[in-house]
C-alpha cells in the first residue's frame, strides 16, 4: 500500500492555519480586515486573557446571506478576487480565503451576520472545524465574529503563546496599526471588559495619531509635506530631531492602505536620520505611501505583512527625500509662513528639550560625574600613564611604559559607573535623585509589559518608578548618574535592555543587565577634556577589577608598542 495519502479536511485546514494564525492578535488583524472590506464604517473589538479566551468582532458592514455565510467557511471561498490576473492588481485587505476557515478549525467559533435588506440573519456556531448549528438569528445588521477557547485542540500550539500581558499588547499594537491605516472607519477596543481606547472616524490623521497615542506623541512629530516622484506619494509624520526609539515599534508604513513590514523605507529612515539621531536609535514615523498596484506583490506571505517591491530603489529615493525635507523645513523656519504655524513652533520650543543626538556624542556639558571607588588590595601606578592630550572630544592620548595609549573616555566612564553601581546595588542602596515633580511617562504596551513585569528589579537599580494605570507609569526619581538624563529616553533605553536580554524579574542576571544599562546611559554625558579630569578617569578605571574592557566587552584602551610603531616608520 502506498505511503503517500491526501491529508483529510480538518487536517488542512488546522495546518493552514499555522500559516494564517500564529497568536490571538493575527485573528484580530484577519477579522478586522474583513469587516473593512465589507465597508464597515464602525468596528469594535473586545477580548479577554490576552486573546486566548475570547476574541469578538462586531461591524456595521454589508453583512451576508446564508448562503455565503456558509460559503465563507470553506477554504479559498472569497469575494475580493475571481481570477489570476486579480491578484496583480489587489485593493481589499484580504483575498486569499484562508483566514476565516483556518481560525474556526482551532477555535469555538460563532458567526453572526444579515444584510440591511435581509429580515433575518443567519447564526452558524462551529468547534475545531466542526459545524455544529446553523439558525436565524434577530441579529443587527452587519457582522459579528466571536472566537473562544483558541487552540483549545491543539495544545501543542497553544503552550507556545507567551504570558496574557504579551499576547495583550500584541493585540493592541495591532489594532493601533490597523487604525492608523484606516482614519475613516470608527473604532473602539474593549480588553477584559474594559475599554481601552475609542478613536471617532476622521479624515485627519493626526487626529487618529492623537487619539491612540496621545498629544504628547503628537507634539514629537512634525508633518511631511506630500511628495509625488515616479508615481509613489508620501505623506504623514515624522520625528522631530532627537526623538527616537531604541527599536522600530513605532515606524508604521500604510502601504496602498494595508500596515507593512517595509525596509527599503526604514532605510531610507535612518539614512535621512543619520545627523538627527544618535546611532542605534530609530525615528518615530506614521507615513502613508501610495503607488501603483502593478508596482508590488502582497501575495508573499499569508499574513500580508511583507511586500515584494519591483523597484525598492525608487521607494527608498522618494522616502529619503521626504524625510530629508520635513528635517531642512523643521530646522529652517520660513519668514514668510503664516501666523497660525508660528504660534505652534513658539509653543513647541517652551516644552522641556527633547532627547538631542550631542548627549550620545563626547561634547560640551552635562559632563560625567564619576564615583569615587574604594582602593583594592592591589597597588594603583598613578603615574603609570602620561598624559598627552584629548582627541576629538572622545579619546584620550597617553604615554605608557612600553608605548602609545590610546583610551576611549566614554568605555572606561561605563567601567567605573557599572562597578560603583553594582557595589550599591549589592549593598542594598543604591544612590537615587528624586525629581522635583514626578513625572508621568507613557508607554507602548509591549514596553509596558517589560517595565510592569520588572518593577522590582527597577525599585533595586535606583528607579522610583510605580504602575499609573493601563500603559502609564509615575517616576519620581533615577539613579544618581541619570539626574541629568531625559526621564522617558531612559525609560525607554532601560525596557529595550530588558527585552534583548529576555530577562524578568529580580534576580541577579536581571540586576546585572540593569546596571550595564544605567551605566551606558550614563557614560552618553560629555566629556570635556582637562587635565586634572583625565587624570581622574585615569586614576577610577585603574581601580577597577577589570580596567581594560567596558561592561559590554568593547575595550576601554589600546595601545601600540614602541617597536610596532617603528615597524610603522619602516625601521
Amino acid at each position: 500500500m502506498g505511503k503517500i495519502r491526501l491529508l483529510t479536511d480538518e487536517v488542512a485546514s488546522q495546518v493552514a492555519a499555522g500559516e494564517v494564525v500564529e497568536r490571538p492578535a493575527s485573528v484580530v488583524k484577519e477579522l478586522v480586515e474583513n469587516s473593512i472590506d465589507a465597508g464597515a464604517r464602525r468596528i469594535r473589538v473586545e477580548f479577554a486573557r490576552g486573546g486566548t479566551q475570547l476574541i469578538r468582532v462586531e461591524d456595521d458592514g454589508s453583512g451576508m446571506d446564508r448562503e455565503d455565510a456558509l460559503l465563507s467557511l470553506e477554504r479559498h471561498a472569497t469575494s475580493k478576487i475571481r481570477t489570476a490576473t486579480d491578484l496583480a492588481d489587489v485593493g481589499t485587505m484580504g483575498f486569499r480565503g484562508e483566514a476565516v476557515p483556518s481560525i474556526a478549525s482551532v477555535s469555538r467559533f460563532c458567526l453572526v451576520t444579515r444584510p440591511v435588506d435581509d429580515a433575518a440573519g443567519t447564526e452558524i456556531q462551529i468547534a475545531g472545524g466542526k459545524m455544529e448549528s446553523v439558525s436565524d438569528s434577530g441579529c443587527a445588521p452587519g457582522t459579528s465574529v466571536e472566537v473562544r477557547s483558541l487552540f483549545f485542540n491543539l495544545p501543542a500550539r497553544k503552550k507556545f503563546l507567551r504570558g496574557e500581558e504579551t499576547e495583550a499588547a500584541h493585540i493592541l499594537h495591532q489594532m493601533q496599526s490597523l487604525a492608523l491605516a484606516h482614519p475613516s472607519v470608527a473604532m473602539t477596543l474593549v480588553r477584559d471588559g474594559r475599554t481601552v481606547w475609542q478613536a471617532a472616524a476622521t479624515e485627519e490623521q493626526k487626529v487618529r495619531i492623537r487619539d491612540l497615542f496621545g498629544a504628547d506623541f503628537v507634539g514629537r512629530l512634525m508633518p511631511v509635506q506630500p511628495i509625488e516622484e515616479h508615481g509613489i506619494r508620501i505623506e504623514g509624520f515624522v520625528a522631530k530631531p532627537g526623538e527616537g526609539r531604541p527599536d522600530r515599534e513605532l515606524q508604521f508604513v500604510v502601504l496602498n492602505r494595508r500596515v507593512v513590514q517595509c525596509p527599503a523605507v526604514f532605510q531610507s529612515l535612518r539614512e535621512a536620520y543619520a545627523e538627527a539621531l544618535p546611532k542605534g536609535r530609530h525615528p518615530l514615523a506614521v507615513l502613508k505611501v501610495s503607488m501603483d498596484p502593478l508596482s508590488f506583490d502582497c501575495n508573499v506571505h499569508p499574513a500580508k505583512r511583507e511586500v515584494r517591491l519591483h523597484r525598492p530603489d525608487l521607494l527608498r529615493q522618494v522616502v529619503y527625500a521626504a524625510a530629508k525635507r520635513a528635517l531642512d523645513a523643521f530646522r529652517t523656519p520660513v519668514e514668510s509662513a503664516p501666523k497660525e504655524p508660528l504660534m505652534a513652533q513658539n509653543e513647541v520650543k517652551t516644552e522641556p528639550p527633547p532627547y538631542h543626538p550631542s548627549r550620545s556624542s563626547f561634547s560640551p556639558p552635562p559632563q560625567m560625574d564619576l564615583p569615587s571607588l574604594p582602593q583594592p588590595e592591589r597597588a594603583v601606578e598613578e603615574d603609570a600613564f602620561r598624559l598627552l592630550e584629548g582627541l576629538g572630544g572622545r579619546w584620550i592620548l597617553m604615554e605608557g611604559a612600553e608605548g602609545l595609549v590610546l583610551l576611549d573616555a566614554r568605555a572606561a566612564s561605563e567601567r567605573i559607573l557599572f562597578e560603583s553601581l553594582r557595589r550599591e546595588v549589592a549593598r542594598g542602596h543604591v544612590s537615587s535623585q528624586r525629581l522635583l515633580l514626578p513625572e508621568i511617562v507613557e508607554l507602548m504596551p509591549r514596553d509596558a509589559v517589560w517595565i510592569s513585569a520588572n518593577l522590582d528589579a527597577l525599585q533595586k537599580s535606583g528607579f522610583s518608578v510605580e504602575a499609573f494605570g493601563g500603559s502609564s507609569f509615575k517616576v519620581e526619581g533615577l539613579p544618581s548618574c541619570l539626574a541629568e538624563r531625559d526621564v522617558r529616553v531612559a525609560l525607554l533605553d532601560v525596557c529595550e535592555t530588558l527585552r534583548s536580554t529576555g530577562l524578568l524579574g529580580s534576580g541577579q542576571p536581571v540586576l546585572d543587565a540593569l546596571v550595564r544599562s544605567v551605566s551606558r546611559i550614563a557614560a552618553m554625558n560629555g566629556f570635556d577634556y582637562e587635565e586634572s579630569r583625565a587624570r581622574r578617569l585615569v586614576r577610577e578605571l585603574l581601580k577597577c577589577e577589570l580596567p581594560y574592557a567596558c561592561p559590554q566587552g568593547r575595550p576601554t584602551m589600546i595601545q601600540w608598542s614602541f617597536g610596532e610603531l617603528d615597524r610603522k616608520f619602516g625601521r
